[in-house]
């Protein structure tokens, strides 16, 4: 196995970043500000939680895919996958959680979390990093 390199983990993040902005933008998520009756305030605030929510979804769903597949949609058009970095079989349940919550930290830090990739001699970014995983290259 080889592992996956920057560029290739980047354009899967590209591909799975185009069906995050689809679910966002055409799947309805929360109230519309107009059944409320509120104050600019509360508005605002209303505005934001659900803004917060819809960030986490997609993420969300990755995890979720991980669990499932291994893998993202991007990752899988790129012929990449996730493995337990130390006997570079499947992932376990339990990495596939620690490693959604690491990608809401490698968000969360505007992304600079993806950098440790480059620095890394088993290329993992922060995510992999708190999971113990590596990505790899399908044959």
């Amino acid at each position: 196995m080889r592992l996956a390199t920057y560029s290739q983990r980047t354009r899967a993040l590209f591909i799975d970043s185009i069906w995050w902005t689809v679910i966002l933008l055409f799947v309805p998520l929360g109230p519309s500000l107009e059944d409320f009756p509120l104050t600019p305030a509360a508005a605002e605030m209303t505005l934001l939680f659900w803004m917060m929510v819809a960030q986490c979804v997609p993420i969300l769903i990755t995890g979720l895919l991980w669990m499932v597949w291994g893998t993202s949609p991007g990752k899988h058009v790129q012929r990449l996958r996730i493995v337990y970095a130390d006997t570079q079989q499947p992932m376990t349940t339990a990495q596939a959680i620690l490693r959604t919550f690491g990608y809401v930290l490698t968000f969360a830090t505007c992304g600079a979390g993806f950098l440790w990739a480059l620095f890394n001699p088993r290329k993992q970014a922060l995510h992999d990093r708190i999971a113990n995983t590596i990505v790899v290259t399908e044959k």
